[in-house]
């Protein structure tokens, strides 16, 4: 029989967080708003990640490279949309700068236009070819990659 724990003790956030990980990765960020909406004091949230931290089990730097490697995989987009996108998983923003830049100096951002416009088929109109640029740029890529992805095609369609 295991010993009981309380919700006083400092076992029971690890667990309430360790169960929340074991679930989900998840930014220091993330932990430490479970930790306040189930009733911890300050001092309980620091205590918990810090050993959390020490354990390894919560790593932002970590996170945010596994989590925009996922998304570029799943949905290839331009460095201006990763980066918002990960600032809104909770990451700290010299985290998220880090982990974009070292992203895009191993694969460009015109490499990722690129597959999203072989994604989409071959574009045999004006019209196509206008509706691919736009998804280009909610996709986050800049005018000059979209004009270089996309100025083949604009020149071969004309």
């Amino acid at each position: 029989m295991g010993r009981r724990v309380t919700v006083s003790s400092p076992d029971y956030w690890l667990q309430l967080a360790v169960r929340a990980l074991a679930r989900s990765d998840r930014t220091t960020a993330q932990i430490e708003g479970l930790l306040a909406a189930k009733g911890a004091s300050p001092s309980q949230i620091r205590a918990t990640v810090q050993r959390l931290i020490s354990l390894r089990y919560l790593d932002d730097g970590a996170f945010a490279r596994r989590w925009a490697e996922r998304r570029l995989a799943r949905m290839p987009m331009g460095r201006a949309r990763l980066q918002e996108e990960l600032l809104s998983t909770g990451c700290p923003e010299p985290i998220v700068q880090a982990t974009v830049r070292a992203l895009y100096c191993t694969t460009s951002e015109q490499s990722f236009a690129r597959q999203v416009v072989t994604a989409t088929g071959r574009a045999t109109s004006a019209q196509a070819l206008g509706r691919l640029a736009r998804l280009l740029s909610q996709r986050g890529f800049d005018e000059d990659t979209i004009e270089t992805v996309m100025g083949p095609l604009w020149r071969e369609e004309s």
